[in-house]
């Protein structure tokens, strides 16, 4: 039995197929709706007017701000310094020196009791105990005094030049009415020693005064030879950059 179609089904599929084929076009919609083209057009624009007014404002708050430090060079860990600074005595001028300082001692018979050491940058004099001082006293001897008559004088020729003056002693307690112990001993004789270099023109703030007592021997105290040489007062000149030519004053003193 033949199907029966409804009159109102065929008409609403003839509309179907006319519209179809009014809107298609080799595979295109023409009359499909753009609007979101607009949508997006509009949501780029409103993005790039966002990021401009983002970059102005980064811009404004970097002109208005303080300027930064600007960093500052470094400063390398290690550096070479030379022995000799300049300004003081160079390496022959030091040889120099030691050379005359030591024909001196020499011109006075004393080569066996005071030692001289050199370095490139300083001379060291080591007087053995006997000949600035008697046994358990911090009182000049005169036998001492050509010898620190001659450190004056180099000081005084020589501006540039500091000086430090140490005493040593053995390591056998000592305890008089004086000197309670080794500490005052050693202190009391390096102390001595650089009041009369003052009272030769030394300005006092060339100088400096140690006292080591016996922790800093030079040989073991193990016999009477090694105690003899650990009992010593030495004189210490070197370069030191901050030194000046400065007269003695009133009260430093000095021998008027």
């Amino acid at each position: 039995m033949p199907s029966r179609t409804s009159p109102r089904r065929i008409a609403s599929g003839a509309l179907f197929e006319r519209g179809r084929a009014q809107t298609e076009t080799n595979g295109y919609w023409v009359g499909d709706d753009a609007g979101w083209l607009i949508t997006l057009s509009d949501l780029t624009l409103l993005l790039l007017c966002f990021l401009a007014l983002l970059h102005v404002n980064d811009a404004k708050k970097k002109a208005l701000s303080p300027q930064a430090p600007l960093a500052a060079p470094a400063i390398p860990l290690e550096s070479p310094f030379p022995s000799v600074l300049p300004g003081g005595p160079n390496a022959e001028q030091w040889k120099e020196l030691h050379r005359d300082i030591r024909q001196f001692v020499a011109s006075l018979g004393m080569s066996r009791d005071i030692t001289i050491e050199s370095a490139p940058d300083e001379i060291l004099l080591s007087l053995k105990d006997t000949i600035p001082f008697a046994s358990g006293k911090a009182e000049l001897r005169s036998a001492a005094l050509p010898v620190l008559e001659k450190v004056a004088t180099i000081a005084l020729n020589q501006p540039t030049l500091n000086l430090e003056i140490s005493g040593h002693a053995d390591n056998r307690p000592i305890a008089n009415e004086v000197y309670p112990s080794n500490w005052e001993l050693s202190a009391a004789r390096a102390s001595r020693v650089a009041r009369y270099l003052v009272e030769k023109g030394v300005h006092p703030s060339r100088l400096a005064v140690q006292g080591y007592a016996s922790h800093k021997p030079r040989r073991p105290n193990s016999n009477v030879g090694d105690r003899m040489a650990n009992r010593r007062v030495e004189i210490r000149l070197y370069y030191s950059p901050d030194a000046k030519a400065v007269e003695p004053q009133e009260g430093d003193g000095a021998s008027r």
